[in-house]
């Protein structure tokens, strides 16, 4: 049988799914170990559990696990013994509790007996002793089972690490090298650990309660045993069948949730269509009613809770007055006496907790099974499969030979990368490749060193095949230098020497020749500054010259260079070529080029396609050639741009930098944080354009076909993703990525430089973007220099200081305000059934000493049954108690949820564009939060209410009864509060902190690792795998130490609060035998209230235990409120603002200035004017990443320029109420569901009017042609429809809504060629009406019906015209138009 927290201070796990009250809408951040058995942990790992098996009912087949034995496989002597003695004391913890209660038995007898003070005394000190034994255990237990765990699962992770940097390439194309792999691990690790370690020791203490109980209640007395038992299936009954419902409800409302949360994810996905079409009112209106089936599950809930714990602790109330009444007979009949009935009826209870809190870790056991199968299946895996023997020749020539060589990607065999591929590299030459993305130069470097084998032909070193030659010999005659250094997260020196044992006088010799000396001794640690995620962030050159100074280091006879200055501005460039140029001499090299101008001084140049080699000569031969490499030449020619402005001048130093950072462009590398593909403003573009190679993006041409397979990016991701949904996915955020202007513009210098010092400037540092983002961004530019890293990162924590204030408890009451009249039943039922606890104690206390009166059978008789019967009435209260409670409390905290969800998403949608690019307001992240922080404030206020009130009367009652029955001892039992507060909370920071500075420590390990998979090419390259093996076996060392003292100290912490816990109690109980010697008070009077106080204590401390929790939230609710109380920058909603009657359409750009928010210190537009009259259509063409888009988005007033205005109609912009500006312009982005998509844009709208517009956009016919017409429905991302489809649908939505300004984004180069012409009609039909247009445009089609182009480069117009002027000049123009274009240069696939 299980009896509540409520009444006895335990409560019942089995029921605790249901308690709202309790922590279960916020589980411990770490599983707690060890639980005394006050509630909440029990109660959230419970629901976690009960979570995740729910979860697990859907998986079928159930995941392959370990048996549990094996777990512990790793286990040495010193583990088993550690184990053994963890285990004794974790038996002997458990057990302390239930020996407690057996000397409880006895102290209730003491009246009975002569000389009391004596016995009393005597117990008292007994109680100490157990109170020590406690200590002792406690610490003994704790710290053997986190010791024995960090070593087990410490071999583990070297172990799997080991096999891991084994392992052939293959592993890594197939399984991403992007980090993922060890996070993996780690997470996986912390299973296990948490399985073998806290686990183990809790289920072995809690399964010693069991076992304990059954036997004290048994000796005690075996016939109140059985009827406790007897009555406890009821009791698990009613427990049971209340979570059933539950766990139904708990689908639903998750089902429910579900919808409204697809409405949010797609109004924060497709922010930019919604403002367009001013439609913010809508979505706020959909929301908030799918919130509505959520709030009625949500009741639900909280009434069945309400009843399902209503009848459990009822009926465990009514059985405690059944055992009373039975013990009755027991003791007129002298079977037995009082102190053994109480004993025995809660020893058993005990023991039942016991049971069940030894259940909950089953789950864990399981979770831990099944990790350990995933790891041990990898640590089983056979490691690389090439030859680790073979020849070493003495001395090494350098010619190499590709011959006849065929060869694709194991993870992609279907896609040739080369077929048939000879090259002959005499020795001491250097021969330089290129070719068009996709030729296949890239895979030559894997090949050479051995990351792959041919599928056929061979690859020869001085005539030998290099299968035959040994490995690591091989490598270490192969210096790589590629485009993204591959850094660890260790020191300079570590980073040059990367694995080799050299002195470091030989490191600094190599930091010379690669002119990097210079730098790192500026730095203030030197050769020691660390650097990596962890450390200095240095820039793409200082990067490059330590990957340089480590192949010097090497010493190699064969040099390969992967395009290694593409990314570097002039001086960078120049001084880096100059280190090349030394390293190259007298050594084979292999230079894979993409800016051709590079490489003219090569001695042969060889060029490849599809897999083959094409032509092969110097660069004056090819050219008189006239073939492909004279092609690919002409079109970088074209493509050359002026090079773009920095938005500030910090020092020199930074300024070469920022012109280094936005022409990085090129780096279409995985990147090397994963994430930055997460980052929203970076996943827009998956093709990226570097404008100085004329790498076009495909969007940019037109007729061109989708890209061959091969064209993948590193992570396999397709490059068509950019074209599947045009223009959702915007480049703007790219367009900073180019060259920029050789001349600096001194007035515009002199501009930004005054606006640095400004704090409102819009490129003042308060906007730098985080730090923190912006390394994860590392590949695509780098901070300036350290100094602008520490100042945005002042600013950004003294920003932070300013917003982040807790949201005071008045500013939670108000959001409920509303639920006034719920709290106050609410309120009522809390205070009746904590009240209860302590009147329980009291009145079991008056049975106990009823049953030692000796005045007559009868009268005994008599009384027994009256308080019994009270007891009984107690227990169907208590059921309407509850349900008051959790019902009341349960819809107060409903309503308060779907409030200030509404609240966070109506203030979201209030926001400006710029917010949504910040990487932590991406649509994951603001779904997320909208789902679960909303959730944290009702457990912020009305369960903490609830459990507050709960409490308080429990304590007033107590002390009331207290003083009543006598002043002293009610005083020293309050004395001891605040001592057992602090052990509640010592308990429960300790043991959520438990694993949490461990884990911490074992992330920040898993960085070197992280960054050795990430850039697994150059670790094996350099044969460095037992390098970062060793280094990572250091970090282990260095965190098992810790770990050791760690676990003595939470040891200790653990067993000292079980301490105070049991030493108050025997304090009271010695004060009480002194009060019963000076005559203050009778024996059966202080009983009573000794009995009162121990079973109230428990209730008294749960408050302060809940201290931790509102403390971990914190942040949480601060989001929300962060989010609810932001002011945009741009206000939607100004009503003073113009609203004019009807408008002329003309658009100006004066003198317009603007860089992204995100990524202030690129200038995308530079003192850039444009005029369109009214009624006229204009085409905007240029190279991807030359600001286009940021033209429409300027217009939409999605941003607000840094300088200049945007004028309407020759008033600024900035004057007009926005929601009105955006209904009289109209963009085209697509987001999908037929007929809500078509009369999104007015949705008064007719259906026959609906129906006209379809036919206009030529898609009538294909919707009428879909089984449901027009109500078919698109998927969330339009998954149904093709691209041209699409394009017709927002094009039909366009033609509804017949705004005066049309802003055209024809992203159609995605589309195929037959929907491409019906698409074309449309834009054709839409562009020739009145209105002025502005027209993003991609394909020559479209140029002939405009009355004006304008071509931009590097944010500047270059060229303005008709068509036929414009293709007279023979320009930019005219290679934009070509439609081999874009298909020269795509976007590059590095190994």
């Amino acid at each position: 049988m299980m009896v509540s927290r409520g009444l006895f201070g335990w409560s019942p796990p089995h029921v605790q799914p249901l308690t709202p009250v309790s922590e279960v809408s916020e589980p411990p951040e770490s599983p707690s170990p060890y639980l005394d058995f006050g509630a909440e942990t029990s109660a959230s790992q419970q629901v976690e559990a009960e979570e995740e098996m729910e979860e697990m009912e859907d998986i079928e087949p159930p995941p392959a696990a370990v048996p549990f034995s094996r777990l512990f496989a790793c286990a040495d002597r010193l583990d088993w013994f550690l184990m053994v003695v963890g285990s004794v004391a974790a038996a002997a913890h458990g057990t302390a509790l239930v020996v407690y209660l057996h000397y409880f038995a006895k102290v209730i007898q003491v009246p009975q007996q002569q000389d009391q003070f004596h016995r009393f005394k005597e117990l008292a000190l007994t109680m100490v002793y157990i109170a020590g034994g406690v200590f002792v255990a406690g610490w003994i237990e704790v710290s053997c089972w986190i010791l024995t765990g960090e070593r087990q699962t410490a071999v583990i992770r070297s172990k799997y690490v080991r096999v891991l940097l084994n392992q052939d390439m293959s592993f890594f194309d197939t399984y991403g090298n992007n980090g993922d792999i060890v996070s993996q691990v780690l997470s996986d690790v912390l299973l296990i650990q948490s399985a073998l370690s806290e686990k183990v020791g809790n289920y072995i203490h809690n399964m010693a309660t069991f076992i304990s109980g059954l036997v004290i209640a048994f000796v005690n007395c075996w016939q109140i045993a059985l009827i406790t038992l007897a009555t406890g299936p009821f009791i698990v009954a009613a427990g049971g069948i209340s979570n059933i419902f539950l766990h139904r409800l708990a689908e639903n409302i998750q089902d429910a949730y579900a919808e409204a949360a697809s409405i949010a994810e797609q109004a924060v996905s497709y922010i930019r269509t919604l403002c367009a079409f001013t439609n913010e009112t809508l979505a706020k209106y959909s929301y908030a009613t799918s919130l509505q089936a959520t709030l009625r599950y949500g009741i639900l809930i909280s009434l069945v809770q309400g009843l399902g714990l209503g009848f459990t602790y009822g009926l465990a109330i009514c059985s405690c007055a059944l055992q009373l009444w039975v013990g009755r007979f027991l003791v007129i009949h002298g079977k037995a006496h009082g102190g053994e009935i109480v004993t025995a009826m809660f020893a058993v209870i005990l023991s039942g907790l016991g049971l069940n809190q030894a259940a909950t870790n089953f789950y864990s056991f399981d979770q831990g099974r099944i990790a350990a199968y995933r790891l041990f299946e990898m640590i089983s895996r056979s490691s690389s499969s090439f030859n680790h023997d073979g020849s070493a020749p003495v001395s090494v020539q350098g010619n190499i030979e590709f011959r006849n060589v065929y060869f694709s990607y194991l993870s992609r065999p279907e896609i040739p990368i080369l077929s048939g591929f000879y090259l002959t590299v005499p020795a001491k030459k250097t021969v330089a490749l290129v070719g068009r993305n996709g030729s296949g130069k890239s895979s030559i470097i894997p090949l050479m060193e051995r990351f792959y084998d041919p599928t056929l032909g061979e690859v020869l070193l001085d005539g030998e095949n290099i299968k035959n030659l040994k490995l690591e010999w091989l490598r270490s005659q192969i210096g790589l230098v590629t485009q993204e250094p591959a850094l660890l997260s260790l020191s300079i020196r570590d980073n040059i020497a990367y694995g080799r044992d050299t002195t470091m006088d030989q490191i600094e010799e190599a930091a010379k020749i690669a002119h990097a000396h210079t730098f790192i001794s500026s730095l203030d640690e030197g050769y020691d500054t660390q650097i990596g995620r962890a450390g200095l962030t240095l820039t793409e050159e200082q990067k490059i010259k330590l990957s340089i100074a480590r192949a010097v280091l090497l010493n190699p006879s064969i040099l390969l260079l992967d395009e290694v200055t593409g990314g570097l501005d002039f001086e960078a460039e120049r001084s880096v070529q100059e280190a090349l140029d030394l390293l190259m001499l007298g050594r084979s090299t292999i230079i894979i080029a993409r800016r051709l101008s590079l490489i003219k001084n090569a001695d042969y140049i060889a060029v490849m396609e599809e897999g083959q080699l094409v032509e092969m000569g110097t660069h004056d031969e090819l050219l008189t050639l006239g073939g492909l490499y004279a092609e690919l030449l002409r079109c970088e020619e074209a493509t050359k741009l002026p090079k773009r402005m920095p938005a500030r001048n910090y020092k020199k130093t930074a300024a070469f930098q920022i012109e280094k950072d936005s022409s990085e462009s090129h780096s279409c590398k995985e990147p090397s944080s994963p994430r930055m593909m997460k980052s929203p403003s970076l996943q827009r573009i998956s093709a990226v354009f570097r404008p100085s190679d004329g790498f076009f993006n495909l969007q940019e041409s037109p007729q061109v076909q989708s890209p061959p397979p091969e064209k993948m990016m590193e992570n396999g991701q397709s490059l068509d993703l950019t074209e599947k949904e045009p223009s959702i996915k915007r480049q703007d955020s790219f367009e900073m990525r180019l060259p920029k202007l050789p001349k600096i513009d001194v007035q515009s210098v002199h501009r930004q430089t005054s606006n640095g010092s400004d704090p409102e400037s819009p490129v003042s540092p308060l906007l730098t973007s985080d730090p923190k983002n912006e390394r994860s961004h590392s590949q695509t530019f780098s901070r300036p220099d350290s100094y602008s890293d520490e100042f945005s990162m002042k600013m950004k924590e003294t920003k932070d200081a300013q917003h982040r204030d807790q949201p005071s408890f008045w500013r939670l009451a108000e959001l409920s305000f509303a639920e006034w009249l719920y709290a106050v039943l609410g309120s009522i039922g809390a205070a009746i059934f904590g009240a209860f606890n302590p009147l329980l104690a009291y009145v079991i206390g008056l049975v106990v000493t009823t049953y030692y009166r000796i005045d007559g059978t009868h009268h005994l008789r008599g009384e027994i049954d009256k308080w019994c019967l009270i007891i009984a009435c107690m227990g169907i209260v208590t059921v309407v108690a509850n349900f008051l409670q959790h019902f009341y409390f349960g819809i107060m905290g409903e309503k308060m949820t779907e409030r200030v969800r509404r609240m966070m998403f109506s203030a979201m949608l209030r926001n400006e564009i710029g917010w949504y690019d910040e990487e932590e307001n991406s649509a994951d992240n603001l779904s997320m939060r909208l789902a679960n922080d909303a959730t944290f404030v009702r457990a912020a206020f009305s369960n903490r209410l609830s459990i507050f009130i709960q409490d308080s009367a429990a304590v007033i009652v107590a002390f009331l009864i207290g003083v009543l029955l006598h002043w002293r001892i009610a005083l020293v039992a309050l004395a001891t509060l605040p001592v057992l507060c602090v052990s509640a909370i010592a308990q429960k920071l300790w043991l959520a902190g438990f694993s949490r500075g461990i884990q911490e420590m074992h992330r920040k390990a898993s960085l070197v690792l992280e960054d050795a998979v990430r850039n697994i090419y150059t670790v094996v390259a350099f044969c460095a795998g037992n390098k970062v093996m060793e280094l990572y076996r250091l970090q282990l060392n260095k965190i098992f130490m810790q770990s050791f003292l760690h676990g003595l100290a939470i040891g200790f912490a653990f067993g000292f609060s079980q301490f105070l816990l049991f030493a108050c109690n025997a304090l009271l109980l010695w004060y009480t035998a002194i009060c019963i010697k000076k005559s203050y008070v009778d024996a059966p009077t202080a009983l009573k209230e000794y009995m009162v106080f121990s079973f109230a204590t428990f209730a008294l401390v749960e408050p302060f235990g809940l201290a931790p929790y509102i403390l971990k939230r914190r942040k949480s609710l601060i989001s929300v409120f962060e989010i609810i109380d932001r002011v945009p920058k741009i206000d939607p909603d100004e009503n003073s603002a113009l609203k004019p009657p009807n408008v002329y359409g003309s658009i100006e750009l004066k003198n317009v200035d603007f860089c992204y928010p995100t990524r202030p210190e690129v200038l995308v537009l530079s003192n850039f004017s444009l005029k369109v009259s009214g009624g006229q259509t204009i085409a905007v063409v240029g190279v991807s990443g030359s600001g286009k888009r940021t033209i429409i988005s300027l217009m939409e007033r999605y941003y607000d320029p840094v300088a200049g205005q945007v004028l309407l109609d020759g008033r600024d912009l900035k004057l007009y109420n926005l929601k009105w500006l955006r209904s009289h312009l109209e963009p085209i982005i697509f987001s999908t569901t037929i007929r809500e998509n078509i009369i999104y844009a007015r949705h008064n709208a007719s259906e026959a009017e609906m129906k006209e517009a379809a036919r206009i956009a030529n898609a009538h016919h294909f919707i009428s042609s879909l089984p449901h017409g027009y109500d078919t429905h698109v998927g969330m991302r339009g998954v149904d429809l093709t691209p041209g489809q699409k394009q017709r649908i927002a094009i039909a939505r366009v033609v509804l809504k017949n705004a005066p300004i049309l802003l055209l984004d024809e992203a159609s180069s995605s589309i195929e060629s037959e929907s491409s012409r019906v698409v074309q009609e449309a834009l054709d039909t839409l562009v020739m009406g009145n209105k002025t247009t502005i027209l993003i445009a991609h394909r020559a089609a479209m140029m002939r019906h405009v009355d004006n182009i304008v071509v931009l480069n590097g944010g500047r117009i270059v060229e303005e015209g008709t068509h036929d002027s414009l293709v007279a000049k023979n320009g930019l123009y005219v290679r934009l138009m070509q439609p081999h274009f874009g298909k020269a240069l795509r976007p590059h696939r590095l190994i």
